[in-house]
This record gives C-alpha cells, structure tokens and sequence, in this order.
C-alpha cells in the first residue's frame, strides 16, 4: 500500500506521536536508573579498594568487575525498553505500511538461507538475528532481518577472538526472471584500494570474473559468475544503476546472490 507523505505525518502525529511521548518518559526514567545504577557500583567497588587496601593488578581487576557489573544491570534494565519500543512502534508502523508484512522481534532468517547465499562461504561460530519481516510485497514473498555472522578463534597464549564476517540486515526475495546458473555481485574493495593492481588480481583469482557494461557500476561492484550471458541478462542496465544508487544512500557494502 503507497501513502503520501502528508498521510504518514497524519499517521505519525495521530497514532505514534502519543506512544514517543509516553517511551519518552520512560527512557528519561530508564537514565536516571541508570546512573543511580552506576553510583552505587562506583562507591561499592572504591569501599572495597579502600577496605582491601587494594593496589596494582588487584585495583584493575575490581576496576573491571564493577565495569561488568554495570554493563549487566544496563543490559537488564534497557532489554525491556526495546521490546517495549519495537511492540509499540517499530509493529505498528510496519503494518500500517504493509498490512501483508509480519515482524517478529525475536526472529531472524534461518541459518540455512545465510548459508545457501554463498556470499561468505568462510565457517563461523556465532550466529545471532533480530528483527524479522516476512511476507508480500507485490505478490513477491520476502524475508529480512538484522544479523550478526561471527568466527571464533584462540592466539598463541590462550587467549579467544572473536571477528565478525558480517553484521547488517539480510534480505533474500524471489527474482522475477528465470535463471539456473550463480551469481555474485560484490563491492569491488580489490580495486578501491589496489587499482588496476586490484583488478588484475581479481581477474587472475577467478575465472568468474564478469565485466560488465556500466563504468559507474564497475566502480563499485564486480560480478562473479558461472555464465557470464546470464549474469548480463540478470544484471540490466536499470538494476545496475539502481544498485548503485542504493550504494551511494546506504553508505555501506551491498552484496548480491542470485542462486537457485
């Protein structure tokens, strides 16, 4: 369903207004708990350093534990704000929207999705989503979410990293042309910061390189596929620019997977 813009702001003022007006107070209310919350393990942790006589790595480690602490009553305290925030707002203004989308606070796109993509085919270890809308747009079903792709690994002392693989939102919808082979649309991060270096590289590193016919597409994107006739049929000049356009409002990296 399309609106205008003066019918969002009715919408807006009439029906959201009062519900920001009403969170509003309950987030100042949230920052005063807050910072009660934080004076309280301040004294406690500066008592316990005053009565243990505590110096050195001791002084650091009750240092940290207070930080932890804290950082634990403000995840408890703030978790029932944003629920509360997303029920009330973030619910109704999708469905006001679109009537056919349906948003689950607590869900993400499975796992097995994120993997059929094959857009970051490295293993991880953590796998975390929020925020899914699912249903129609237009007849087309369509799935989206937050998440946040995460691989884990241990250094030479013991100690354990974590590096995430990707964390943004996560579309995956049906394409209105038929194809059988894969497709992969990526920013070009080779040639940004190599050159013509970069672009070399990439042409030596996979057959499936594909160029294509837009200059101001192959700034910002490569195309990897298994049939360089179906990635120009799939890829047309008005979706190239269009993805360029999107790149240039998002202001961050675009990836595509046209898979079976």
């Amino acid at each position: 369903m399309n609106f205008s813009r003066s019918e969002l702001l009715d919408y807006y003022y009439r029906d959201l207004y009062p519900e920001l007006e009403s969170l509003e107070k309950e987030r100042k209310s949230l920052l005063r708990q807050l910072a009660f919350a934080a004076l309280i393990v301040a004294c406690a942790a500066f008592l316990i350093i005053q009565k243990t006589s505590a110096f050195g790595d001791l002084t650091l480690q009750i240092s940290i534990g207070a930080l932890i602490l804290l950082g634990i009553v403000a995840t408890w305290l703030t978790k029932g704000y944003k629920a509360t925030f997303k029920q009330r707002v973030i619910s109704r203004l999708i469905a006001k929207i679109a009537p056919s989308l349906r948003y689950d606070p607590a869900g993400r796109i499975p796992e097995v999705l994120f993997r059929m993509s094959a857009l970051f085919p490295e293993r991880f270890d953590r796998y975390e989503g929020s925020d899914l809308i699912e249903g129609e747009i237009d007849g087309v079903p369509i799935q989206m979410s937050h998440l946040r792709v995460a691989k884990e690994s241990t250094d030479s002392r013991g100690r354990r990293h974590e590096r995430t693989i990707f964390s943004g939102t996560f579309v995956v919808t049906e394409y209105h042309k038929h194809f059988k082979y894969t497709t992969k649309v990526v920013p070009d991060v080779a040639e940004k910061y190599f050159g013509v270096l970069g672009e070399w590289v990439q042409s030596q590193t996979s057959s499936k390189l594909v160029r294509m016919d837009s200059p101001a597409f192959e700034k910002v994107f490569k195309v990897f596929s298994d049939d360089p006739i179906e990635a120009h049929y799939l890829l047309t000049p008005n979706i190239m620019e269009r993805l360029v356009q999107m790149k240039k409002r998002a202001k961050a990296p675009i990836f595509l997977s046209f898979r079976l």
